[in-house]
């Protein structure tokens, strides 16, 4: 009797060591899925090296440029889907030089930018890093008016230099955001200091919403830190209203 039920209570024991063994089994694959579904769902990103990249239906220069519908509607003009420094963007496929994108950053472009680009324009995190500016010069830029609050730090800075390019504003901005933005920050970049006056006022009339289109370069919020708005008032009202030194 004692030695049945030995036999019964080894027997048990096996049974509960090889289920543990087959649960412990069985969550590290479920681990490793969790894993490679999370990787699927957080691609990696690129940025873009290079401004108005057209995005095409497909891979080749021979192929017709994706057309902006909601941009044409709004400008009265054909607009095409472009992608700049800006940009970020998912690789979906590679065919010989070029690679299908998706753009990721901005958020509000990811349904209908999805197109094909010449690779050469891909540029990774890292190589992104090493174009940094590095220390700001301060005889560069001037910081014309802030308007913090509780929630928020507003930047309103006038950007001194003259030859100046999308990636350049780009990195401005990131490096300016390192040295001055200690909670979410908002950042506003100008080219002229005539603009200040205009600073946080609303329902601007139309002579003062065109000079505020021609000199507010860049605007970066603090809910989307890494896209840059380019000219930002230039837009289909700039257009009605008579504005002429478009930039964008």
């Amino acid at each position: 009797m004692k030695r049945t039920i030995f036999i019964l209570v080894t027997a048990l024991f096996i049974i509960s060591i090889t289920s543990c063994s087959q649960y412990d089994k069985t969550s590290n694959v479920n681990a490793e899925n969790d894993k490679l579904e999370n990787k699927i769902k957080t691609p990696t990103l690129f940025g873009i090296n290079g401004e108005d990249i057209y995005l095409r239906v497909g891979p080749g220069n021979k192929f017709d440029k994706i057309i902006n519908e909601k941009g044409t509607e709004a400008i009265g003009e054909t607009q095409y889907c472009s992608v700049d420094y800006s940009t970020k963007v998912a690789i979906l496929e590679t065919k010989d030089e070029w690679t299908k994108i998706k753009v990721i950053e901005p958020e509000w472009l990811s349904d209908t930018y999805i197109g094909w680009i010449p690779s050469n324009n891909l540029i990774s995190e890292n190589e992104q890093e090493k174009e940094s500016l590095g220390k700001l010069d301060k005889t560069e830029f001037e910081i014309l008016k802030t308007d913090h609050n509780s929630a928020v730090q507003n930047f309103h800075v006038l950007l001194k230099r003259k030859d100046f390019d999308k990636n350049y504003v780009y990195q401005f901005i990131k490096a300016f955001r390192k040295e001055n933005c200690t909670k979410n920050c908002n950042v506003n970049l100008y080219d002229s200091k005539s603009i200040e006056k205009l600073i946080g006022l609303y329902a601007l009339n139309d002579k003062d919403y065109l000079k505020m289109a021609d000199h507010l370069i860049s605007a970066s919020t603090f809910d989307a830190t890494e896209v840059r708005y380019w000219y930002p008032f230039q837009d289909f009202h700039y257009k009605e209203i008579g504005g002429t030194n478009w930039k964008k």
